[in-house]
């Protein structure tokens, strides 16, 4: 049959057509479980057989031939598929970080606002001390040597200030974000 189908003769095709069809299409079937799917595999491998019956060997073992050719076939079908998918997932992901980074930034920025508003309304001599703090990274000895006053005057700078911006805070619904918000403020 293959002999004659390989030098053009129709009925011959037709007829390993049908006679190889149920098979192959089983084979495909059993591993894709989608009849349309596998119709189109079906007809890829008999239209490319057709299309290079001449340069396919004489003597080559045709049921042989077309079980690989299903095979491959399938096989690039489901990896196609797979890095469908996975580009997909990797789309879904990077879209709902998106969704989540974002507000979650625009959160920290609308805290870092509130937390600058907030040490502007601190006294003067406070909100030095503070600054000094948190943002100089100094201890309260050094700031009192700074500004020529005592420790216990740095301190009571200091639970002044804080004092002020968790009422602030609490205020703008802001007060467990406090600690959060001052470590990103201060880029800690």
């Amino acid at each position: 049959m293959w002999q004659q189908a390989r030098k053009g003769d129709t009925k011959a095709f037709e007829q390993l057509y049908a006679y190889s069809v149920t098979a192959l299409s089983n084979q495909a079937f059993r591993i894709l479980k989608d009849r349309e799917q596998v119709k189109d595999i079906i007809q890829d491998v008999f239209i490319s057989l057709y299309l290079r019956r001449e340069e396919i060997a004489a003597d080559v073992n045709i049921n042989g031939y077309l079980n690989n050719a299903v095979k491959y076939k399938v096989s690039n079908l489901l990896r196609n598929k797979l890095l469908k998918e996975n580009h997909h997932q990797v789309l879904i992901r990077q879209a709902w970080q998106q969704e989540v980074v974002q507000p979650v930034q625009l959160e920290q920025h609308e805290l870092k606002n509130q937390i600058a508003r907030s040490i502007n309304t601190l006294p003067l001599k406070c909100r030095e001390v503070f600054m000094l703090s948190y943002y100089g990274n100094m201890g309260y000895k050094a700031i009192a040597q700074e500004m020529g006053i005592s420790v216990k005057t740095v301190e009571k700078h200091m639970s002044k200030a804080l004092q002020v911006l968790r009422r602030e805070l609490k205020a703008e619904h802001h007060l467990g974000m406090l600690l959060i918000g001052m470590s990103v403020y201060m880029g800690i």
